[in-house]
């Protein structure tokens, strides 16, 4: 019995953990070596199957452009032209996705000006409007992979009321989608508005930053991580995080970017929202057991950044 009770200590303490790191390596080489062969086949095949594959979705909520102070008042012409737009620029993202606007009177609460903004380092992100909706055009530019595996990735997730927001629109020639802007703020823009993690632009004003891990420049950075992340949530919300977080393990997608900044808090419900689907996995076609572990070991991370003790 002794021995039985050191062999699977052993098992657990020391194989379990290689075994599973094995195994989520393999699965994310395997999957991004079809996802950059099969990028062409899979746009022309989402291209024709436009309106099939992107309804509605009626978990996200409609936010239109007089909630910003776009209004008739403000300006007549400019808010008729807006409104008869298919797409109307209304402003850029930042690194910290702060907003730079020519438009005055947009109300959003994380605005900057230009001699402040950070270009983003990967994809371009802006605000606009379509039809007087607002949206978050998300521009991948050089990369028709990552293009096509979030189309891939919406694909299999819309029609499951799962807090995502919707696809307004798709532009195959320019490789951007247009999602549905969420009232609210990120996870991570809260934090770092009690001073509970660091930005780029805190990085700028203070180099020294630049020497922490860019991986932990996401994480918590106070002494008490628990008390700070709980004093902008609660554990009700953390429990309607992980419920969404399992209908997608459900639909056998691994999300492989459960982070802070990919989490937005919506400002009227205060209903967990997940953005940002570009490097998920679609777990199909692996079988059982490769799943589990997949799905526990981002379980385990779900677990690392709320203090949770989650299983699925």
């Amino acid at each position: 019995m002794a021995t039985l009770q050191i062999t699977r200590s052993f098992y657990s303490v020391q194989v379990l953990p290689i075994l599973v790191s094995v195994t989520v390596f393999f699965v994310k080489a395997v999957i991004k070596i079809n996802r950059t062969i099969r990028p062409d086949r899979d746009l022309k095949f989402f291209k024709s199957r436009k309106k099939n594959f992107f309804p509605p979705n009626e978990n996200s909520l409609g936010v239109f452009i007089e909630e910003i102070g776009l209004t008739a008042e403000w300006n007549s012409p400019v808010y008729k032209e807006i409104l008869n737009s298919p797409e109307y620029l209304l402003g850029e993202y930042d690194q910290d996705c702060y907003i730079l606007s020519d438009l005055e009177p947009i109300h959003l609460g994380s605005t900057i000006d230009r001699d402040h903004f950070i270009p983003r380092k990967r994809f371009k992100i802006f605000l606009v409007s379509v039809y007087g909706r607002l949206g978050v055009k998300k521009v991948y530019t050089g990369d028709p992979v990552a293009f096509a595996n979030e189309l891939k990735i919406y694909a299999r997730l819309s029609g499951k009321k799962i807090n995502i927001p919707a696809i307004l629109d798709v532009n195959f020639d320019r490789f951007s989608i247009t999602f549905s802007y969420i009232r609210g703020q990120t996870l991570r823009e809260r934090l770092h508005d009690i001073g509970a993690v660091i930005s780029d632009h805190d990085i700028e004003k203070n180099p020294e930053l630049s020497k922490l891990p860019h991986e932990n420049r996401w994480l918590i950075q106070t002494e008490n991580k628990y008390e700070s992340l709980y004093s902008i949530i609660d554990p009700q919300f953390v429990e309607n995080l992980f419920d969404e977080i399992k209908k997608i393990h459900d639909s056998d997608i691994y999300i492989n970017d459960v982070k802070y900044g990919n989490i937005i808090i919506e400002a009227q419900s205060n209903k967990p929202f997940l953005i940002d689907f570009e490097e998920s996995r679609d777990l199909r076609g692996f079988g059982r057991f490769v799943k589990k572990i997949l799905k526990d070991h981002e379980t385990d991370l779900f677990n690392g950044i709320f203090f949770t003790k989650k299983t699925i």
